[in-house]
């Protein structure tokens, strides 16, 4: 077994590497910048591994996967570059996860939340414990933020773009069976068999992409898009009276990458996340 700190990485003997998260000294897992070199560490011993099957994220924590980002990073920020620096590093991270060339699997149990959630939006496929405990969500828009790691991107185009909305515009959480229904997880397991069931999707080769249903195929197209969004914008104008620029920018950026293609859309996502870390409303 290799430790390094919050993350270990140990190889199993049908050849699936288990990432395991643990904060050391601490309950509840969040993602600190300093981790971002232990887990590329750990990739990059993932990408030399030609035996390797599949990947396994999964947290060593009795109830919680990740709760989110370390919220005292925002604060060290002393400008928006900053904090938009801080957004990009986080995108580049979960995009190395999302390029690894095996299946890589979020086992989840507990709370996954912010960051916890685009790091397992980052993955090839999610599964879940049916406890009451997990819950899933993208509560940023609670802090006067918005997701920095490419949540506003991969959401829309896992669950569609309405239900995205919902969820990155209320910090909506979802229990196991909602984030089923919805899309946002593949499977729903009890927790004493969450990893053997994951390692067993992970051995399998990569699956279809999921067929959104007709609704949101329909509003992923030109017309129903701006359909949808004129309608959001007026609806999110008439709660907020203009005072909480979150919102404004969420949709802003979720539009952007839709619209203009993943890339412009994370340009934007840093953009807004930086801009928004120095309002008063952060």
């Amino acid at each position: 077994m290799t430790t390094t700190s919050a993350f270990m990485l140990n190889v199993r003997l049908d050849n699936v590497a288990v990432v395991a998260i643990d904060v050391p000294g601490e309950k509840v897992n969040t993602l600190k910048a300093e981790f971002a070199a232990q887990v590329r560490a750990i990739l990059k011993q993932i990408r030399e591994n030609k035996a390797l099957q599949g990947v396994v994220f999964i947290s060593a924590k009795a109830d919680n996967f990740i709760a989110g980002a370390d919220i005292n990073m925002i604060g060290h920020c002393q400008n928006a570059q900053e904090a938009e620096t801080l957004a990009r590093q986080g995108q580049q991270l979960m995009a190395e996860i999302q390029a690894l060339p095996v299946p890589v699997i979020a086992a989840i149990h507990g709370a996954c939340l912010g960051g916890g959630l685009e790091m397992a939006l980052a993955c090839h496929r999610r599964i879940c414990t049916d406890d009451v405990k997990t819950v899933l969500g993208l509560p940023e828009v609670q802090l006067g933020l918005l997701p920095g790691s490419g949540g506003t991107q991969r959401l829309p185009r896992l669950v569609g773009v309405s239900t995205a909305l919902d969820m990155i515009l209320t910090g909506k959480q979802l229990r196991a069976r909602q984030a089923l229904k919805a899309g946002l997880v593949d499977d729903v397991v009890p927790q004493t068999i969450l990893l053997e069931a994951a390692v067993e999707l992970a051995k399998k080769e990569r699956l279809a992409q999921r067929t959104l249903p007709v609704r949101e195929r329909i509003l992923a197209g030109p017309l129903g898009r701006a359909l949808l969004f004129r309608l959001v914008r007026k609806k999110t104008a008439q709660k907020t009276q203009g005072n909480y620029p979150a919102t404004e920018r969420i949709i802003d950026v979720i539009e952007t990458g839709l619209a203009q293609g993943s890339s412009s859309g994370y340009d934007a996502e840093a953009r807004a996340f930086g801009e928004l870390a120095m309002t008063p409303q952060s």
